[in-house]
């Protein structure tokens, strides 16, 4: 068995590379030229030095695989980088998954983010059959995702092997950029108040979102979407200051620095709003824009979920929050991050 994963060089890829081997997989690895290799070092690897936009360099690479893990993603909070996103998030996804079913790939796992899971009116947690309609609200990045995710989920309507995953807010060892969860505690290590989303973030262990990579390809229904998160993942600010507290031994912010971070955080997310509904060119993003428009969503901006049904269906491990988060301050620390 040889597997083709996309994005294998960063913090999600890279566990699902090892995730793999652990199981006796063979794999090879997409890896643009400009990638930092660091998460595969010392691995026993085929590397494809390419681009998702170049079918040219990964073709016949995967005509030698069963599976593809896609978990290759362009992220970027700037409006500059928009087209940048759709390029590879939309058109990257596309070249790889027509060329994956052109090779005769028995299985796709499509890595999508909990970005795209929508948010149940009545106030409960979103679980997999609750779509983000609030395009107005959305980042170009969750837009190009939900496209990107939509375009996957069409492929399989008409037969194709695919099964989406929604990873959660992944904690752990290599998370090199780092990424937003990464940000978030490095801040906390250095004493700093992270910015968090006021309704809540499920965390979950990054070896358990790579362990639900391969139980999604081994067990996976054909076009159903997985969330991968932690049953009890789902903290808020306080909950995430009290975990770090408790695993790195840092003092937490105090509560009046606390009331200041709110009252900036409402400042900013008004005046987004108020740029999205003036100035914003939408040129760009309508052309790409899924389903209908919708009004603004004032309720928190929360990435909590419900990820009973991966852990039902595919038995998604559910690693202690507390060894992640430890391990990935160790981590952090040996790497001087802080």
């Amino acid at each position: 068995m040889r597997a083709f994963v996309t994005g294998g060089a960063g913090f999600v890829g890279s566990a699902v590379v090892r995730a793999l081997l652990a199981a006796g997989v063979e794999v090879s690895c997409l890896v643009r030229p400009t990638s930092v290799r660091t998460n595969l070092d010392g691995l026993d690897i085929d590397i494809v030095q390419g681009d998702l936009t170049d079918v040219a360099t990964f073709a016949r690479a995967l005509r030698e695989c069963q599976h593809l893990y896609h978990v290759a993603a362009h992220y970027s909070t700037l409006p500059q980088d928009a087209e940048a996103m759709y390029a590879t998030n939309v058109g990257g996804t596309q070249q790889v998954l027509y060329a994956a079913l052109d090779a005769g790939v028995e299985r796709i796992v499509h890595t999508s983010t909990i970005g795209t899971i929508g948010r149940p009116h009545e106030g409960s947690l979103p679980t997999e059959v609750d779509r983000l309609t609030n395009l107005s609200s959305a980042s170009p990045y969750a837009r190009s995702k939900l496209e990107a995710e939509a375009f996957c989920l069409s492929l399989a309507d008409k037969g194709a092997p695919v099964v989406v995953v929604n990873p959660c807010a992944p904690v752990g060892l290599g998370d090199l950029k780092p990424s937003s969860t990464g940000a978030r505690i490095i801040a906390y290590l250095k004493g700093r108040r992270p910015s968090f989303l006021a309704g809540g973030i499920n965390f979950i262990s990054v070896e358990d979102v790579a362990a639900g990579h391969l139980l999604a390809a081994e067990h996976g229904r054909i076009g159903q979407r997985y969330i991968l998160g932690h049953a009890e993942g789902n903290l808020m600010l306080a909950d995430f200051f009290r975990m770090m507290e408790s695993v790195s031994g840092v003092r937490s912010p105090s509560e009046q620095s606390h009331v200041l971070y709110r009252a900036k955080g409402l400042a900013r997310r008004a005046f987004r709003l108020i740029k999205r509904a003036g100035a914003r060119d939408t040129a760009g993003q309508e052309r790409h824009a899924v389903g209908p428009a919708a009004q603004p969503d004032y309720r928190p901006q929360a990435l909590t979920a419900d990820p009973s049904l991966a852990i039902r269906e595919l038995g998604l491990p559910q690693t202690p929050l507390e060894t992640a988060f430890r391990e990935a301050i160790e981590w952090f620390r040996a790497h001087g991050y802080c």
